[in-house]
């Protein structure tokens, strides 16, 4: 197995990342076409108030910026450090796929139970990821 195959997740989250962005673009547009948010909304965030699907939305893309970023980091230090082992990669792969189950939870029934769930599960496969780099180096 090459040692580049850690970086097949860290370009599934950075798609699912960017998915989440242009939606948040494409929801925004319409709803400022649509007359529902003012436009000037958007200059400090603070000039009326935005439809409470856009809140979530926003706020979702917000949390891909929180804790991804350390899966990111653990993906290049295992890249670096050559610890990509198979179980770095079930770990990788585990914390991106809790990610989207977790982006489909909170965009579609938002069940706060499961999505808290989920969100933990991820943060399980993040340490496991991190675990796994590190344990090595030891």
């Amino acid at each position: 197995m090459s040692s580049t195959a850690i970086l097949y997740p860290a370009f599934a989250m950075f798609v699912l990342t960017m998915t989440c962005i242009f939606r948040l673009g494409t929801l925004r547009f319409f709803a400022v076409r649509a007359r529902k948010v003012r436009l000037s909304y958007y200059r400090t965030y603070n000039e009326g108030t935005q439809p409470d699907y856009l809140h979530l939305m926003a706020r979702h893309v917000q949390n891909h910026f929180e804790v991804p970023p350390l899966f990111y980091i653990g993906i290049i230090f295992g890249l670096v450090t050559g610890n990509t082992a198979m179980i770095t990669l079930i770990f990788a792969w585990a914390f991106v796929a809790a990610r989207v189950v977790h982006s489909v939870i909170h965009l579609t029934n938002n069940n706060v139970n499961y999505r808290f769930f989920v969100f933990v599960l991820s943060l399980v496969c993040l340490c496991g990821l991190w675990g796994s780099v590190m344990f090595p180096l030891l």
